[in-house]
């Protein structure tokens, strides 16, 4: 009964009030840093990545499966950890020294973790969209005279991606949620100002629940703007099937 008579008095003014406010919003933006960074630098990595695991060449595939299938079954926030840590110990003196005292390297940091981490998700879905390409178009794009590296950028690539777009959008989406990650190494993005306004105004479920809806509201318009998109290329389940058999 005692539990039950609790009372928590809502302060909904906390996170609207300087410098917590401050706070946030420096974590907004470097939270959108971070997710479109990652998401740029995993795009161009993890379809680098899928090409080569495609490759007839061994010296080629081989790599490029190794990287995927180690990364892939390593937790992110490890490569995050790797990166802040472990990272500048390998450079030459003067870079660690530079690395050490340049007061965003959390954030390099985070990108770098997080662009490894995902590109190795990326590529897999990539190379999804490059098995699903029928023979018939590959061998119409031999037939018109197209090398093989005119042959992945001209017909292969732009085909892959209109296949794979409900997952890469899914997957950038995930990106976005996974900055938070950054906190672990005092990257002032979004969650860590979030949990210093905690840990000082004491109002944690003010403080969470914007966080929370910022993060939720983007999510949605992110998969809205992809999904307007999805449908004027007329992309749907049934077409891809169709495509895959």
């Amino acid at each position: 009964m005692d539990f039950i008579s609790l009372r928590y008095e809502f302060d909904w003014g906390i996170p609207f009030r300087e410098p917590y406010l401050g706070w946030l919003l420096t974590g907004v933006k470097l939270t959108l840093l971070i997710t479109a960074v990652t998401t740029i630098v995993s795009l161009i990595a993890g379809t680098v990545v899928a090409i080569m695991r495609n490759s007839r060449f061994k010296v080629l595939h081989v790599p490029a499966v190794i990287y995927v299938e180690i990364v892939r079954n390593i937790p992110g926030l490890f490569w995050v950890l790797f990166f802040y840590y472990f990272f500048p110990e390998l450079l030459p003196s003067r870079l660690r020294d530079i690395c050490n005292h340049y007061e965003y390297y959390p954030v390099v940091a985070g990108i770098l973790g997080l662009s490894v981490d995902n590109s190795a998700y990326v590529s897999d879905i990539v190379r999804t969209g490059l098995l699903g390409i029928t023979r018939g178009r590959i061998e119409a794009a031999v037939s018109t005279g197209l090398n093989r590296l005119q042959q992945i950028w001209y017909i292969m690539l732009p085909e892959a991606f209109r296949i794979i777009l409900p997952a890469l959008t899914v997957r950038i989406i995930h990106n976005f949620k996974n900055s938070s990650i950054c906190m672990a190494i005092a990257a002032t993005e979004l969650t860590w100002a979030t949990q210093q306004v905690e840990s000082i105004t004491f109002r944690g479920i003010e403080t969470t629940f914007i966080a929370t809806s910022f993060y939720v509201i983007l999510s949605l318009i992110a998969a809205a703007v992809i999904l307007r998109f999805e449908r004027i290329l007329k992309i749907d389940l049934t077409s891809i099937k169709n495509m895959n058999t």
